[in-house]
């Protein structure tokens, strides 16, 4: 009976790494943003970053340029558009699950290579993506936070500009320097779009102003760690009760002769005494 329920259990834990199914909410693409489908085939940050070195190289605009940052984001406009990407049931279905009955944050991706895999990405897994190049080129960057979003800044030649590859502002290289909007939330608001977003103060607040993280920091990191180690079980996991189908008799051979140990060295201790 208990080998037939352990089987079970065995299947049950096996069975969720064969469907290939999204538990959590998702957007649709709204129609309006900059998204191209036709860009799916940049499934990497490999293959990312050598679209805009590719893009620098016929521009003849210098790796470490705001040039270049500005076209890494152009692309990453165009190759997402707005909503959270999640861990399908295959990927990951114990952080798939976490997400739907506990916490969405469990189900959201932040290693940028998986976030790649998706067509949507909400604003920090945009940002994290274009983090990710940055690193690769050695170029210094730090994470914007708003009371609802999430952007980021890049130094470039000394200066801090601010960068938002989800939200897509209409903002020229002047108005992206520090020294224009010095971290003041409301300064921003003008440069986005109201007809695509009608919530521009739930998302950047009133009055507020906006949190810095560390130069060049990786963000997300006990998230990574949960995805790492939700990802092997997830695909592990229903080996153990094999393992205990296997290793119960043993177990229960090994158990006599670990008693008659105990009582043995408890009457050698009585004599003893």
């Amino acid at each position: 009976m208990k080998k037939t329920l352990l089987s079970c259990l065995a299947v049950l834990l096996f069975l969720p790494n064969l469907f290939n199914k999204e538990v959590n909410h998702t957007l649709a693409y709204n129609q309006k943003e900059k998204f191209d489908p036709r860009l799916s085939y940049i499934n990497s940050i490999s293959k990312l970053e050598y679209c805009a070195d590719s893009i620098a190289t016929v521009k003849h605009t210098g790796i470490h340029s705001y040039e270049y940052v500005e076209g890494l984001e152009a692309i990453i406009e165009e190759r997402f558009y707005h909503g959270f990407s999640h861990f399908t049931v295959s990927e990951n279905w114990m952080a798939a699950f976490a997400g739907r009955y506990l916490k969405e944050d469990y189900a959201c991706k932040v290693q940028p290579e998986a976030i790649m895999q998706q067509p949507n990405a909400a604003c920090s897994q945009q940002a994290l993506v274009m983090m990710a190049v940055l690193r690769n080129k050695g170029i210094s960057y730090r994470s914007v936070g708003f009371p609802h979003h999430y952007a980021m800044e890049v130094l470039i030649d000394k200066e801090w500009y601010f960068f938002d590859a989800n939200m897509e502002p209409g903002i020229t290289k002047q108005q992206r320097m520090l020294c224009n909007w010095q971290h003041q939330n409301d300064k921003l608001k003008q440069y986005y779009d109201g007809r695509l977003f009608n919530d521009l103060g739930f998302k950047f607040g009133i009055g507020a102003t906006a949190t810095i993280g560390k130069i060049n920091e990786v963000p997300a990191q006990k998230a990574r760690v949960f995805h790492a180690a939700t990802g092997i079980l997830s695909k592990i996991l229903w080996c153990f009760p094999i393992l205990l189908i296997f290793y119960r008799p043993r177990v229960r051979a090994t158990l006599p002769f670990i008693v008659f140990r105990l009582q043995k060295n408890k009457t050698s201790l009585s004599l003893s005494v």
